[in-house]
Order: structure tokens, then C-alpha cells, then sequence
């Protein structure tokens, strides 16, 4: 594409070093992302507001207002005084658009100078929560989707604990005839993750079913699946279970919704709650099975897979009564006028459709729709995400899902059975206890993590929590060593307490960033597809590492815990160079990390999210002073 195709952008950004208007200024050359698109004309206060859907940064920084010289003219230098800043009550949050004057004048629009008044990510935070109450109806509403959605993830955190305490059962063990590592139980574990990448590709369909069809569709299989294991007669009917179980739960994955419908100012704190019910799951599941150990009969492993179809149930009763349809799948839809009822009724404390930050969503997801260079494509189509425009996002992706899948948390959920076995602890009860402990811990840190995500950067989240569980993985390899070499229960003790630390660190640093960060790296029209490869990732991933550490664990046993050192120590390298800054940023200034020709999207990433900082710490100084 050529650059007189695309236009040129020229933003200035406030650097700021002290509180007086003494402040230098630093050009950036901002490409316009989008080939020029329709224009318009819209009646704005009796004036006529020429409307071109360009990706223009300067005005995400509060640079206005710019004359339209400057805006085009790239061998312009910055001023050496800042631009006068447009009065925030004179500012009218229609977003306004720039064109050269041959195209103004074919429009029959007349324009000299031009004010970009993009509102900030800051302001719509600011907006979002003046607009929105939990003390209120809506908030009633949002614990009652958010109910639905929780007990979506806690079905899957049944799972978790069904597969990680069944495996304790000697029982179940007996019945099918295999030990609790090896081939045949790692081939139950990777079954659902196959049958997790076979699912993944349907989930596309939320394009077409909507968010609400596609959950019900995958809680419904998750059901069958329950009972084909709960009564299964023999492995190879267990193991078609797992399957349907896998396919079923890739279509139950419900991050993208909740990001969808939670204002936006609370929107990472109910991703992160959300999150927190796969442990509520977990953790019912495994008091549960502690529970079923009385039972002396086959019933006490059978009822554990009855029970995997209880969240499932209440999720199919409810989702059509308390959950609304996601309003950007709405919009895509051509149903703007329910898009903006939805948003009214869930993001405002008012309910009214004619309220400004209705109006600043809607305008969010018209521009994400219409603006993408990738653009819709069929529902099967995956094409786009090889093209050159979105290859770099399909990278992060993968190295993100293989990331969440080998950081280590797979072996304290698959196969804390047999990596206890290596320290001395061998009894089932003991066994379930300590996976409950570890589970219990997880989730009380995975709420602390919800509610510290908006306080720092994606980027910091995800070195602290590498470096943090590195240092703990290190410490449960050296005591399981010492426990090697002694057979001393000091030792087994700290293991355990080691694996509790890790618990910890990955709860407060990362778990939270799991359902949020892969969907903030996609756009709009590449959401429901891009999640679906995401969870196809994940499921590679996933398999590879779950019959890779079955098998690994019965053969070298507690030295399996030096392979996720190794690779964490590679990741904090990859993660340094892969993983692009997405804190507190739009879907358009993600858009420009991305698309922007000739630079590097994580070092482009952390500019603006300086930049955009040292804005804000200037505002506050400005503020300040002013008083």
C-alpha cells in the first residue's frame, strides 16, 4: 500500500518534565493504519463533521486540537510551545475524523482547521464507572450473568480436580487396570485436550450462533460426556468420553463474553473473578472426593464423573435467562438499536440508551469493525491470520498458549499423584488433601491477582510471575532431591510447602492474565476466530505436554521438575521479545502496535504505554498546581 494511500499522521506527545508549562515535545510520525474509507457528513450542532476512519494515535494522547496542515504535512516540526488544549466541556466526544482538502470540497464541506477529539482509554475508564454502579439493579444484573459465567468456568475446574483426585483412587485404578502415570493415563489426559483442538475450530461460530449459542452448545456436550464416563464399561468408552468431554469444554470458553459485556472500568477485575471459579470447581470437586473415599465400591470414582454435570446443567438453565448476547456480536449483527439496549442496561446505572458512554462504546465497536485492515472473512476462513497484517498477533498467540499450558501448573493439576509418590507420600487421602490445600491457596491468590491486575503492566505481571516460580521450582527440585537421598520428612514437607509457594506465585501473577491477555491482543472482527485458534494452541500444547509429563514423570520421576525450569528460563527470553504491552490500551492503539509497518511491536507497545503514562503524570502535576 502507498503512503498517499494511506494519509500521514503527524502527533505530537507531551514529555513531561515539571509542573509549568516549561515542557518539551517530542515528534512522532503516526501512520495512518486503514486505506481511506467512506466519508461523511453528519449534522454536529448545525455544523456539518467530516467523519474518514483512520488509525490516528496523536489524538488517543490528548493532542488537540491539530490544524489539518500539520495533521498531513510530513516535513512538519513540532512547536516549541504545546498545542492549546480544547476545554474538556467544549470537547464534543464525537469522534472527528481527518481528510485532504480535495476530498472536503468534492463533500461540499469547508475545512480550515480540525480539533482529533478521540477520548482517551482513561477518560472511557473515567466515564465507565461514573455511568455504572454494583449498588444498583445493573450491578444486580452483572452478578447474575456473572453467576452463569463462573459456574461456566467452575464445570471445567470439576475436571481439573475430578482427573487430579481420581487419579489418587486406587480403585478406578484397579477397575480399568493401569498405574497413576504412564501411557495409559496420559493418554486419557491428552484425549480431552484433542478433543479440545478438534472443538476449537466450531468456536467460530459464535459469529454466527452468537456468544450465548456457542456456551450452550459446548456445556450441553460436556453433559453427555459426564455420563459417558460416569458409566463407562470399559477404557476405550472412558476415553470416548474424554474426547466429547474436550470438544465440549473448547466451545464453553467464555473469557471473550465476559470482556464483552463487563464495563469497561471493571472489566479486568470480572475477567479475573471469572477466572477464580475454575478453582471454585476444583476445590468443591476434591472436598467432594475426600468425601467419597467412605464409599467402598465402585461408586466412589463414578459419582465424582456424575458430578462433572452439575455446573454444566445450571450454566444450560440459565444462560438464556440471566447472561444477555454479547452487544458487539449485536452490532456485527445489524441489531445496533439491542446492542444499545444491552449496553444501557448492563454498563449504565441509569439504563439510558441516549447516555454518552452508550454512545462511546457503540462508536468503539463500529471503528473496530469497520477500521481492521484484516476485515471480516468467512466463519471457517483462518487465512487472515497468516497474512501479513495479523501474523505477528497469530505468533503471540501460540507462544502465549504454550506458555499458560508448560509453566509448570500442569503437573500439580495432572500429576500431583505421582510427583507426591517421589517424596514419600503415598496415601490417598493425604494425597487429596494436599491437592485441596494447593487448590484453596490457588484461588484465594487468583482473586488477589484480579484485583491488583489493573495496577500494573501485563508485561510486569508476566516477568514476576516467571521469575517468582522459577525460584520455586528450584526449591521443590533440590528438597525432592535431599528427599532422594535421606527419605527424610522434613524435606517431603518443604516440597510440599514449595508446590503451595508456587501456587502462590502463579495465582497473583499470572492465572488472572489467562482469560484476559489473549483476548486483549485481538481485534474485534478476529476475536471469536482467533479465540478458537488460541484454544487449538492451547490444546497442541496441551497434549504434548500432558503425555510428555505422564510419561516422563514415571521414568526420571522428581528431575521431570528441572524440564520446567529449563523451559521457564526460555520463556522469560521469548517473553522479553514476543509479548507486546497491552495494558490500559484501546483496541485501536493494539491495532496500531500490530499493523504499523517497520517497527517492533513490543518496543512500539511500550512507547505509548510510556507515553500515554507520562500524559497522565502530567495532567495530575498540571492538576495539582492549578490548586
Amino acid at each position: 500500500m502507498d503512503k498517499d494511500d494511506i494519509g500521514f499522521g503527524l502527533a505530537r506527545l507531551q514529555q513531561a518534565s515539571h509542573v509549568s508549562h516549561m515542557a518539551s515535545w517530542k515528534a512522532v510520525k503516526v501512520w495512518a493504519l486503514h486505506p481511506p474509507s467512506r466519508l461523511e457528513t453528519q449534522a454536529s450542532g448545525g455544523h456539518s463533521v467530516l467523519h474518514r476512519r483512520v488509525g490516528l494515535l496523536a489524538h488517543q494522547l490528548g493532542v488537540f486540537p491539530l490544524s489539518r496542515s500539520s495533521l498531513f504535512d510530513k516535513t512538519a516540526r513540532p512547536s516549541s510551545s504545546p498545542p492549546t488544549m480544547a476545554p474538556r466541556e467544549e470537547v464534543d466526544h464525537t469522534v472527528i475524523y481527518h481528510d485532504d482538502v480535495a476530498e472536503a470540497n468534492k463533500m461540499g464541506v469547508d475545512v480550515d482547521e480540525v480539533a482529533a477529539t478521540r477520548i482517551s482509554e482513561a477518560d472511557m475508564m473515567r466515564k465507565s464507572a461514573e455511568a455504572f454502579s454494583m449498588r444498583s439493579r445493573s450491578g444486580l444484573l452483572v452478578i447474575g450473568y456473572m453467576f452463569v459465567m463462573g459456574c461456566n468456568q467452575a464445570g471445567y475446574g470439576v475436571d481439573w480436580g475430578v482427573i487430579s483426585g481420581i487419579n489418587s483412587n486406587d480403585r478406578w485404578h484397579d477397575y480399568y487396570g493401569f498405574p497413576n502415570s504412564g501411557v495409559i493415563i496420559s493418554t486419557i489426559n491428552a484425549l480431552m485436550q484433542i478433543g479440545g483442538f478438534l472443538g476449537a475450530p466450531f468456536l467460530s461460530c459464535a459469529d454466527v450462533l452468537g456468544r450465548r449459542g456457542v456456551n450452550f452448545l459446548g456445556n450441553f456436550l460436556v453433559i453427555i460426556a459426564a455420563i459417558m464416563q460416569a458409566l463407562a464399561p470399559n477404557l476405550a468408552c472412558l476415553m470416548v468420553g474424554r474426547l466429547v468431554l474436550g470438544f465440549g469444554t473448547a466451545l464453553c470458553t467464555a473469557p471473550q463474553y465476559v470482556a464483552e459485556i463487563a464495563p469497561i472500568h471493571l472489566r479486568g477485575r470480572i475477567v479475573g473473578i471469572f477466572g477464580a471459579f475454575f478453582q471454585v470447581g476444583s476445590i468443591m470437586m476434591l472436598g467432594i472426593m475426600m468425601g467419597l473415599t467412605k464409599f467402598d465400591s465402585d461408586w466412589q470414582w463414578r459419582l465424582a464423573f456424575f458430578i462433572q454435570a452439575i455446573f454444566p446443567i445450571t450454566v444450560c438453565i440459565f444462560i438464556y435467562i440471566l447472561c444477555p448476547e454479547s452487544p458487539r456480536f449485536l452490532y456485527m449483527r445489524g441489531k445496533k438499536d439491542e446492542a444499545r439496549r444491552v449496553i444501557a442496561r448492563y454498563m449504565t446505572t441509569s439504563n439510558d440508551i441516549n447516555h454518552e458512554i452508550v454512545d462511546l462504546m457503540i462508536l468503539q465497536i463500529e471503528e473496530s469493525i469497520e477500521t481492521t485492515k484484516a476485515g471480516f472473512r468467512a466463519t471457517w476462513d483462518f487465512r487472515v491470520f497468516f497474512t501479513r497484517a495479523v501474523w505477528f498477533r497469530t505468533f503471540v498467540l501460540a507462544v502465549y498458549a504454550v506458555f499458560q499450558q508448560w509453566n509448570g501448573g500442569g503437573i500439580i493439576g495432572y500429576y500431583l499423584a505421582p510427583a507426591l509418590d517421589t517424596i514419600g507420600i503415598t496415601k490417598q487421602l493425604d494425597q487429596l488433601g494436599i491437592s485441596l490445600g494447593s487448590t484453596s491457596i490457588y484461588f484465594v491468590f487468583t482473586l488477589f491477582g484480579a484485583y491488583i491486575i489493573d495496577y500494573f503492566r501485563r508485561r510486569t505481571l508476566i516477568f514476576a510471575g516467571l521469575i517468582s516460580i522459577i525460584v520455586a521450582q528450584i526449591a521443590v527440585t533440590i528438597t525432592s532431591w535431599q528427599y532422594n537421598l535421606h527419605e527424610a520428612k522434613t524435606t517431603a514437607i518443604l516440597t510440599v510447602v514449595w508446590i503451595f509457594l508456587f501456587q502462590v506465585c502463579s495465582a497473583s501473577f499470572i492465572a488472572t492474565m489467562h482469560n484476559l491477555y489473549p483476548v486483549e491482543l485481538l481485534s474485534l472482527p478476529l476475536r471469536a476466530k482467533g479465540m478458537g485458534l488460541f484454544a487449538m494452541f492451547q490444546a497442541i500444547a496441551a497434549v504434548i505436554h500432558n503425555y510428555g509429563i505422564g510419561i516422563g514423570i514415571q521414568k526420571v520421576g522428581y528431575k521431570i521438575w528441572a524440564v520446567y525450569i529449563v523451559y521457564n528460563f526460555v520463556q522469560i527470553f521469548l517473553s522479553y521479545f514476543v509479548f507486546p504491552e497491552t495494558s490500559k490500551l484501546n483496541l485501536e492503539e493494539i491495532d496500531t502496535i500490530f499493523e504499523t509497518s517497520g517497527t517492533r511491536p513490543v518496543k512500539l507497545s511500550i512507547k505509548i504505554a510510556d507515553a500515554k503514562a507520562a500524559k497522565k503524570k502530567l495532567d495530575r502535576q498540571n492538576a495539582t498546581a492549578s490548586t
